[in-house]
């Protein structure tokens, strides 16, 4: 009889087969090793990272990782955006994501859609006051000022803070003021009337580092009298009108001035600097650019954009929102629709030709956000996180 017997060797290899290695895994590392390479990416991964695991959702939205994004000088601008709806008791707060792994068209007149870009709403970040409030932004933070609440004016300061999506309590000003208007220079907050002409004081102003208000001289009758429309900074002067009274507060001399041009031409939006420049947005559909002299000027290069914001709700009524961030100019309108309304967003990145002509190139655009048509864009804020 012919029998082969199997070598003992292959016969271990058979019955007792070696498991595959495991795959690396973030799992395994300590929280500081990956708070240190999570603190290295960009934010705009962060909504994917937070799928993972729970332990990465509680990393991504630690103290622990602010602190290290902030010693590791990897903190971005970010848009943050405001949202009125009727069916919701209170104005609700997005962050802007813009995808990372995107199809950037050639133009915005091609069919080749750009994905990924969409407002990711803040959890539990209700704010408990009405629309008309003001907002500005300082750093990492967005303060909420005044009234009306109720219907009445507030005093009430409230500061959401967008690396941990918290509200807490500022101090109050010394005065209850309703849809006063508010600015920002060299980290202190201006804000003016919303009061009645003998309340005093008309205007104040909040160091956010010491976190305290002061008092404004008076600026008398003929200002106080009227209900501020427009206000922005311009060389450390605040500057501030209704239609035709324009005024500044000097800053620097702690003082008053009259009669001071305002803003010539009257851009339709607020007004915005990047690189030098400030930008807004006309009457006509327009965006603009101030050039020597203090007149504005067109942008160039947005004809395909322009067409697109007319053909899909703008010019109707509503205030079109332009924010500069990250070297960016980003340009947000409401798109009118019968039964849902559409967020637009377009990126905006601006060449300066020869002469000092500015000319923008739309790097995409697309719809961020479908809502109710009773909702209404309140406020847009680029925000350091």
């Amino acid at each position: 009889m012919n029998l082969e017997v199997e070598p003992l060797e292959k016969k271990r290899k058979t019955k007792n087969p070696l498991p595959p290695p495991s795959p690396p895994s973030f799992s395994l590392l300590p929280d500081e090793i990956t708070v240190d390479c999570l603190a290295r990416i960009s934010r705009s991964y962060y909504p994917t990272l937070s799928t993972v695991s729970k332990s990465f959702r509680s990393l991504l939205s630690s103290s622990e990782l602010i602190a290290a994004r902030s010693h590791l000088g990897s903190t971005e601008m970010c848009v943050y955006v405001c949202l009125a709806d009727r069916s919701r008791q209170h104005p609700q707060w997005f962050r802007l994501w813009i995808n990372p792994n995107r199809t950037l068209p050639n133009s915005v007149t091609k069919k080749k859609k750009t994905i990924g870009q969409l407002l990711v709403p803040l959890p539990d970040t209700n704010l408990p006051s009405p629309p008309s409030l003001t907002t500005v932004a300082v750093g990492s933070e967005i303060y909420a000022i005044g009234g009306p609440v109720g219907g009445a004016p507030s005093s009430a300061v409230q500061v959401l803070d967008c690396r941990s999506h918290t509200w807490r309590d500022a101090p109050s000003m010394n005065l209850a003021r309703k849809d006063a208007l508010s600015c920002v220079y060299d980290g202190k907050i201006y804000v003016f009337g919303g009061c009645e002409f003998k309340d005093e004081p008309w205007g104040e102003v909040f160091d956010t580092k010491t976190q305290t208000w002061e008092r404004l001289p008076d600026p008398g009758y003929e200002v106080s009298k009227f209900r501020v429309k427009r206000i922005r900074e311009v060389e450390g002067k605040i500057f501030y009108g209704r239609f035709e009274e324009k005024n500044a507060y000097d800053t620097k001399q702690g003082k008053w001035e009259y009669g001071k041009p305002l803003v010539p031409k009257a851009p339709r939006s607020d007004v915005h600097l990047l690189r030098r420049n400030k930008f807004a947005f006309s009457m006509h559909g327009y965006l603009l650019y101030e050039v020597e002299g203090g007149d504005w000027k067109k942008l160039k290069g947005l004809d395909s954009l322009e067409d697109k914001y007319r053909r899909n709700g703008g010019c109707f009524g509503s205030i079109p929102r332009i924010v500069s961030c990250g070297g960016e100019l980003f340009f947000i309108w409401e798109g009118g629709c019968t039964c849902r309304k559409k967020i637009w967003c377009a990126g905006i990145v601006l060449e300066e030709r020869y002469g000092g002509e500015m000319w923008g190139n739309v790097e995409w655009v697309d719809v961020v956000h479908t809502v109710p048509t009773e909702c209404r864009l309140l406020r847009c804020h680029a925000v350091l996180v």
